[in-house]
């Protein structure tokens, strides 16, 4: 896993067969200085502008790496990242690894309830013992198979979550899970979303979303500046929409710790869950965003 922290941009436009001329911006990326990414970026736009002059197509959206995001926190072991805390295009903070597998599990009928569907929820009876609410057939449904999957393979440590949509499993003890084949098979067993692996397999790491979407936010939409910020306006009209965010993000929760099977985690594993839990607020009583 290698999540540049610096990042540079140059623009430049091109002809194309057709004499039409075509605008091109592209990004460099570097572990080490800005210098250096903006040479990736000056390396890349020639690429682009002979594409353009070529006439050739340009391929799809993936692989695109690495992911453009700040890092706000990071976990330095061996001179690797072992993990790392970025905010994504849309404001959220992200948690980024490639030592423990996650597996990001979305259940439709939870993403997009019916008005009866709110009202059904609302007054949904509590679990026995609980004093939680009771969760849906679906959740159920999912949660059983996971527990015999989990029964299905002792060795492994498995940690089920409750988000918003769905659900977020961690698996500990696998080796290599982010570019290993038993990491891809795993999450096709626990029937991840389809996109979600797809993004694990192209940026080689495993994602969780630790602060809410601003949408699910009463009065927050996502920004509209994106990083790095092209003016000092740009950041500060940022910083307010981060002031506003925060503010809200402090009623709701990421998601629910639901249950656990297996050996504990590793002395690794367990620090990266136990951020993740804080983060989340996995014990916390507030709605899940």
């Amino acid at each position: 896993m290698r999540i540049p922290r610096f990042w540079a941009v140059a623009e430049g436009s091109g002809t194309d067969p057709h004499g039409e001329r075509l605008f091109r911006r592209t990004w460099g990326w570097s572990m080490s200085s800005t210098a250096d990414a903006l040479e990736v970026a000056h390396a890349h736009l020639r690429s682009a502008l002979a594409t353009v002059r070529s006439g050739a197509r340009v391929g799809g959206y993936y692989p695109r790496t690495p992911l453009r995001e700040p890092i706000l926190d990071e976990v330095i072991l061996d001179g690797e990242q072992a993990l790392v805390v970025t905010r994504n295009r849309y404001g959220a903070e992200v948690l980024n690894t490639d030592r423990v597998l996650i597996a990001d599990v979305d259940l439709p009928v939870l993403a997009a309830p019916t008005a009866g569907g709110w009202l059904r929820r609302l007054f949904r009876r509590p679990g026995a013992g609980t004093g939680r609410p009771a969760e849906p057939p679906a959740v159920v449904e999912r949660l059983a198979a996971i527990g015999a999957w989990a029964r299905a393979n002792p060795g492994l440590g498995v940690i089920v979550y409750r988000t918003a949509s769905g659900l977020r499993v961690f698996v500990t003890g696998v080796e290599e899970p982010t570019s290993s084949a038993r990491g891809a098979q795993i999450l096709a067993e626990l029937d991840a979303d389809p996109i979600y692996r797809e993004l694990c397999r192209a940026h080689g790491t495993f994602r969780a979303r630790v602060t809410p979407k601003p949408w699910r936010l009463p009065g927050i939409r996502a920004p509209r500046e994106r990083w790095p910020y092209p003016d000092g306006n740009a950041e500060r009209r940022f910083e307010r929409w981060l002031a506003r965010y925060e503010a809200a993000a402090h009623g709701y929760a990421v998601c629910r710790l639901l249950e656990a099977h297996g050996p504990a985690p590793s002395t690794l594993d367990e620090r990266i869950i136990r951020l993740h839990d804080e983060r989340t607020g996995v014990r916390s009583p507030l709605p899940l965003a």
